[in-house]
């Protein structure tokens, strides 16, 4: 599959299709187990075997060097960080799954955590046009409060009769 012609498809929907997102994948993949770094190191196996000796689920990729290796990956990523994001945890837990068979025992899932994003975004300038997209922030935060659950269904049941009331809908 040519990855870099979208075909005109926005990068969101170009990414979950199968054909594509397989390529993602492949690439990924390939990418995480041949770099090498300057000074000849396997710098993603070495990463992954260090996670795996610390027993942990994740572990970091350097935007650079991903853009460095794989332009089209990197451009993606931004852009449709959840469906990417997917695509890349999967291909890290395969790749550690080929290094360490029975990693799965001690964790279920392997996530790729990127870093080194280039564009620093101020907390101030975040707009509508940075929503489902990968942006890196600083900020002090000054405050914090728990999080609420928000009812969205809900159905009530009789103690003494057993008789259910609902499900009943509340939107925003």
């Amino acid at each position: 599959e040519n990855l870099e012609d979208t075909k005109g498809k926005p990068i969101r929907e170009w990414v979950a299709l199968g054909g594509p997102r397989e390529e993602v994948y492949n690439r990924f993949r390939n990418f995480l187990r041949t770099y090498v770094d300057q000074k000849g190191t396997n710098l993603y196996q070495e990463k992954i075997k260090e996670m795996c000796q610390k027993n942990k689920s994740s572990f970091e990729v350097d935007y650079n060097i991903l853009a460095s290796e794989c332009q089209v990956l990197a451009y993606f990523l931004p852009e449709a960080p959840t469906e990417v994001l997917e695509i890349f945890d999967e291909a890290a837990k395969s790749v550690v799954l080929n290094m360490f068979p029975h990693y799965e025992r001690i964790a279920k899932d392997i996530h790729v955590r990127i870093s080194e994003l280039p564009l620093v975004e101020d907390l101030r300038s975040l707009r509508q046009l940075h929503l489902n997209q990968l942006i890196r922030t600083s900020g002090v935060v000054s405050g914090s409060s728990g999080v609420l659950p928000q009812l969205s269904m809900i159905k009530y049941d009789c103690v003494k009769c057993g008789y259910i009331v609902g499900p009943f809908y509340q939107s925003q």
